[in-house]
């Protein structure tokens, strides 16, 4: 268990810890900061997962695990140095708990750039009463997810890949239906969500079937509700107190939205453990997300003065480096994501431009899909092959 901790908690958020810098400091929360980690721990797992995957033939995993071992632990620890140093020099007020909650200093209540209504908040009583609803709900589902686990067929594939890779230190080049050798399956071997998950099973001592249906939803269902945190964070920026109610909402439309097999909801709660899962619940969400938070930083969100923006210009390239990684998340879970995922910069970056009227949006724009145009080329070039 403690292992587990170790790999999903605390490593990535020491990773984002030392990787925060780039968020503006009403965005450094440990939300946001949890989210960035995750972003950069997942990138990493595919830089060094597919190199490993089709370059090395006997043991690719355990090289993989090795090579990725390694790299987490550097990153975290530089984190671990980072923020007991910024810990040092501005104390506990470095990273706000929840959203709304950081203090404006000197610097942001002076600068013109910056919107106080951005800063501190406090709920009320009812506010708090409805935060309370929403975290008995979420651990209903989280509970609920691991003692009525849903089987699916697609688990005779997936998760015996992250089995085989555990066990017999293979990626995909076992047949999962017939145990039989086979050449690299293309059309799901760069979707590396299940290696991530082997990753995960043999550096905690975990079956990779256990890690699939009782640790991986768990972890999914809450990353998925707190990017919908950050959504409502800017949707009623000027509400707050209702943001529990938005969360309280959406929490009902995922239990009951089993309306058919084919909804996001009922994959985010019977399927959550695949990558197809956490691309439509988690990575097209982020997307939005952070699209709605470079609308807030053109100061035409909520009918500000454009004048004034929530950002420094300094802080304005870091919603492009967080779709980037967002791209990157959407190969690592699916192939079809990185198109999906295209798509959907693509026309919301048309929205952007209207309002921004920046030309280095369509910048941003192209060169945040530079990943996912080398995953499309590459996985061209071995299906051709």
């Amino acid at each position: 268990m403690h292992l587990l901790v170790l790999w999903l908690l605390i490593i990535p958020f020491l990773i984002g810890i030392l990787f925060n810098f780039i968020l503006p400091v009403v965005r450094r929360t440990v939300g946001i900061t949890f989210i960035l980690g995750y972003l950069v721990y997942f990138g990493c797992f595919e830089v060094v997962a597919i190199p490993c995957m089709l370059k090395i033939t006997y043991n690719a995993f355990s090289y993989c695990t090795k090579y990725y071992t390694i790299i987490s632990l550097v990153l975290a620890a530089a984190g671990l140095i980072r923020g007991l140093w910024v810990l040092k020099r501005d104390g506990f007020n470095v990273l706000s708990l929840f959203p709304g909650e950081t203090h404006a200093g000197a610097h942001e209540l002076l600068s013109p750039r910056s919107d106080p209504k951005m800063l501190k908040m406090n709920y009320s009583l009812e506010s708090n009463i409805y935060w309370g609803i929403f975290f008995v709900l979420l651990m209903f589902q989280m509970v609920m997810s691991v003692v009525m686990s849903s089987f699916d067929g697609d688990d005779a594939y997936f998760v015996v890949e992250s089995l085989l890779a555990q066990q017999a230190d293979v990626m995909n080049t076992i047949l999962p239906y017939t145990g039989t050798s086979t050449s690299l399956d293309i059309r799901h071997a760069l979707a590396v969500i299940t290696m991530w998950i082997a990753f995960i099973a043999r550096q905690s001592g975990i079956h990779a079937t256990i890690v699939s249906h009782s640790v991986i939803p768990c972890l999914v269902i809450a990353l998925v509700y707190l990017v919908y945190v950050e959504i409502a964070r800017i949707l009623f920026r000027r509400r707050q107190e209702i943001i529990p109610v938005f969360m309280i909402i959406i929490s009902f439309l995922m239990i009951f939205g089993n309306v058919s097999i084919y909804t996001n909801a009922t994959f985010f709660l019977t399927r959550t453990w695949q990558g197809k899962a956490i691309a439509c619940n988690q990575v097209f969400p982020l997307i939005f997300w952070v699209f709605l938070w470079m609308l807030e930083d053109t100061g035409h969100f909520h009918s500000t003065n454009p004048a004034k923006t929530v950002s420094d210009d300094h802080y304005m390239i870091t919603p492009w480096v967080m779709l980037t990684l967002i791209n990157m998340l959407a190969g690592v879970c699916t192939s079809l994501g990185i198109f999906f995922g295209g798509g959907i910069i693509a026309l919301l970056t048309l929205i952007l431009l209207f309002f921004s009227r920046r030309w280095t949006v369509l910048v941003g724009a192209v060169l945040c899909e530079i990943p996912s145009v080398i995953y499309l080329l590459l996985y061209l070039s071995i299906w051709g092959g």
